[in-house]
């Protein structure tokens, strides 16, 4: 495929236009409402995602990924794609744990940054006011207070809630950003999955994971090509959001849950375009899907041959047994 990338994405869309439009609403729609659940307390928001928001995703995607074979788009296809995906042949296709371990890890990454930036902002804006309410919160802690009782009196100073909500706030973009950009990155498992009747589950996941790591360089720079979108269009609606919040109606409380909106929200907009971009994405690497694969064969092969004596028969009559199985998902 020497052909843009971009111009046959486009191509795709326009002729699948009416089924790719409302899948894509649908699931940017049911994003944004999961994100609401951000002003229920964050734990509502982390659960949700493994139970609705992954689902979904893939319920949509694969739902889309059937348009090219005629196949309707209905209620009860999508229910059974969404509970698909809970099978153990797509358990992991999007690599959730890692990415909200990633996306954990830069969020405290950036909380030490932001910390002491806002302390420093503070600092010069409110001066010794602001460092009297902090050596009040120190003293009180000193005292022997309960966390309760902390966050009680910590309450009471609007300068110290207004700091403490902007610092943990500062760094949810870029944990959401994260997060985004891996589940994006590793869909794309997703269709080769799809296309994989057969075979041991550890097998599939060391071929996936051969695969990108043999086409890891050239697939990034597609997948920016293509989904850019999916960096800038957050980034701007955390950024609106954020204004809003803070300089329309000073709610500092709100922040953190507001910006988590403010990042889903625009990806309604393009769900409907990224959805073919990483079908065709997947065509131009299907084959190193299938070179992983079959490389993931040969170490399984080494692996069994260093563990255990096997005669030259023995070996080549095992190594039959998974090019078989190769020639059938193929």
């Amino acid at each position: 495929m020497n052909e843009s990338l971009i111009k046959v994405s486009f191509a795709r869309f326009k002729k699948n236009m009416a089924s790719y439009i409302p899948v894509g609403i649908m699931c940017g729609l049911a994003f944004v409402l999961t994100a609401t659940l951000a002003f229920a307390g964050g734990l509502y928001f982390i659960i949700a995602i493994p139970l609705i928001v992954l689902p979904i995703l893939f319920a949509s995607q694969v739902s889309c990924y059937f348009i090219e074979t005629k196949e309707q788009i209905t209620m009860s296809a999508f229910s059974r794609y969404y509970l698909g995906f809970f099978r153990s042949q797509f358990r992991g296709s999007y690599r959730g744990i890692f990415a909200f371990l990633i996306a954990v890890g830069i969020f405290f990454l950036m909380l030490f940054f932001s910390y002491f930036l806002m302390y420093y902002v503070f600092v010069s804006h409110y001066g010794d006011y602001f460092l009297n309410e902090v050596n009040t919160l120190i003293e009180n802690y000193s005292s022997g207070m309960t966390s309760l009782e902390l966050i009680e009196a910590a309450s009471e100073s609007r300068v110290l809630m207004m700091f403490f909500n902007l610092t943990v706030a500062a760094p949810m973009p870029f944990a959401i950003l994260a997060f985004i950009v891996i589940i994006s990155y590793n869909s794309l498992s997703v269709y080769y999955r799809l296309n994989v009747t057969s075979g041991a589950p550890s097998l599939l996941r060391l071929g996936i994971a051969t695969a990108y790591q043999i086409m890891r360089k050239k697939l990034i720079g597609d997948w920016l090509k293509l989904n850019w979108w999916l960096i800038a269009l957050p980034i701007v609606g955390a950024l609106i959001a954020g204004s809003v919040c803070v300089f329309g109606y000073r709610a500092f409380n709100l922040l953190s849950p507001s910006l988590v909106v403010g990042a889903v929200t625009p990806l309604v907009f393009f769900l409907p375009f990224y959805f073919p971009n990483m079908e065709v994405l997947y065509q131009r690497y299907e084959d190193y899907f299938k070179e992983g694969n079959k490389k993931a064969i040969e170490i399984i092969l080494e692996r069994i041959q260093n563990s255990i004596e096997l005669s030259e028969e023995e070996r080549r009559s095992l190594e039959q047994s998974f090019r078989d199985d190769e020639e059938r998902k193929e």
